[in-house]
């Protein structure tokens, strides 16, 4: 028996939820905490990580390291690549800078980790690949 005024329950084979149940959400761009807002600033860092802003700054930091460890007859044939699982590309113009970097390794990672220890430099990887 239905009650004036009240909309009619839901039967055996229909869920509690209703129709809305098969609308989705759009999922959430940035996690929100419980406390209530966030600081501007750590979205935008957020942001600028998620879509790789940050690691041109510090490809150009890296890139002028490497330089300067290096003999000035190579500084510009050479350009820095990915760095994944503290391993950095280096990509050589020629097989001959190439050999000459594998030549400098050493003095190139002491550079590094004393420049950029957050960067957790663990080896350098080099290949040729003209520009």
């Amino acid at each position: 028996m239905i009650a004036m005024g009240q909309p009619p329950k839901p039967s055996g084979g229909e869920s509690s939820r209703g129709a809305n149940s098969s609308k989705r959400l759009p999922p959430k761009l940035v996690e929100e905490k419980s406390g209530g807002p966030r600081k501007i600033g750590s979205l935008i860092s957020q942001l600028m990580s998620r879509r790789g802003y940050a690691s041109v700054g510090a490809e150009s930091a890296l890139t002028g390291t490497i330089k300067s460890a290096v003999d000035a007859s190579i500084a510009s044939s050479f350009r820095v690549g990915k760095l994944q699982r503290g391993v950095l590309m280096i990509y050589a113009v020629d097989s001959v800078v190439m050999q000459e970097l594998t030549f400098q390794k050493r003095r190139i990672l002491k550079k590094l980790a004393k420049e950029h220890p957050q960067a957790k430099i663990q080896d350098l990887r080099f290949k040729v690949q003209a520009e």
